[in-house]
């Protein structure tokens, strides 16, 4: 089978992932080494010679008084935690769409986008008062499956609204709706079994799912795997992004320089029939990271990053070429 990756297009879309699989792993990365999921525990004089005991642990505070800490330190040791899970299962699938094996591709997107992501949807809508909840309820009632479809629309409105990001029913039709055209659902079902029934998504009579598919039907769906992929991964950081904002994590000034950054990234994936309005663009300005200067990214500037399959900029104060490359 041909070496997928070695189309241009797709190359451009690759590599846009890369840049988001590192983005990803530098925010784990600085959580561990910053000990972000930490909070300070303020211990009252009264509890002092308890917090030397090693029958006290953290569930011991958090029902003595120190509630709110403890759940702030559980949150966000919550989130990195679905965080790694969830690029854990994206980086795979991204390698193997690289191969061609896109049936297996689809299969790892199916954990991190159904379970990983609205996980992480749920909290936030809620934040730290969300563990209260998750530490007393049955662990079934967490279950993707134990939501029901106005419940999971409600979550999912909430954080489009909060991150200016999508729509509910667009996330609805791309992850849940098994009757959506160009939704995973389907998808799923598909490469997950070699027969499927249910009319949405049934079995043609003689054939079996995804087995005998001819070099066409694989480049379609490699083509949408790494058009979907990039679209979700641009959502999942945005939505990072405001999980570290909120949480003063990183700074209003860094929060804008890595979503600018992102989002002028993505724009170079875009081919010139696709095009971005002028609004769109004028968001996107871009700060030297030698003299800080603000950089306002042209169309042209879109177009040719596109056909050389690049993803830089120049400086139009000091001259510098600077190829895109986020760490947090």
């Amino acid at each position: 089978m041909k070496n997928i990756i070695l189309e241009d297009d797709l190359l451009m879309d690759y590599n846009f992932l890369m840049i988001c699989n590192n983005f990803i792993v530098s925010i784990l990365k600085k959580a561990d080494i910053k000990q972000w999921s930490s909070e300070r525990l303020d211990i009252k004089s009264k509890d002092q010679k308890k917090f030397d005991s090693k029958q006290y642990d953290i569930f011991y505070w958090q029902a003595h008084g120190y509630a709110t800490t403890i759940n702030k330190s559980l949150y966000k040791h919550i989130i990195f935690s679905l965080i790694s899970d969830y690029n854990i299962y994206v980086s795979d699938a991204i390698e193997c769409a690289r191969k061609g094996h896109f049936s297996t591709a689809f299969t790892l997107l199916r954990k991190p986008f159904k379970d990983d992501l609205f996980l992480i949807e749920l909290f936030y809508t809620s934040g730290y008062r969300q563990v209260s909840k998750f530490i007393k309820s049955k662990i079934d009632n967490y279950t993707i499956e134990g939501f029901t479809k106005e419940q999971k629309m409600k979550v999912m409105r909430k954080v489009c609204k909060k991150i200016n990001f999508f729509t509910a029913k667009h996330l609805w039709d791309l992850i849940y709706n098994p009757k959506s055209k160009e939704g995973l659902e389907k998808i799923w079902n598909k490469t997950m079994h070699i027969i499927t029934t249910r009319p949405a998504y049934k079995t043609e009579d003689g054939n079996l799912n995804m087995v005998f598919s001819n070099t066409d039907v694989v480049d379609e769906h490699i083509i949408y795997f790494y058009k979907v992929v990039s679209s979700v991964q641009l959502y999942f950081i945005t939505l990072i992004l405001h999980i570290l904002r909120d949480e003063k994590l990183i700074t209003i000034a860094e929060y804008e320089d890595y979503l600018v950054t992102l989002f002028f990234a993505f724009s170079c994936t875009i081919s010139c029939d696709q095009k971005l309005s002028d609004e769109q663009i004028a968001g996107l300005v871009l700060h030297c990271p030698k003299c800080s200067n603000p950089i306002k990214v042209t169309r042209d500037d879109l177009v040719r990053n596109h056909i050389n399959q690049e993803f830089c900029y120049i400086c139009n104060k000091c001259n510098m070429k600077h190829n895109i490359n986020i760490r947090c």
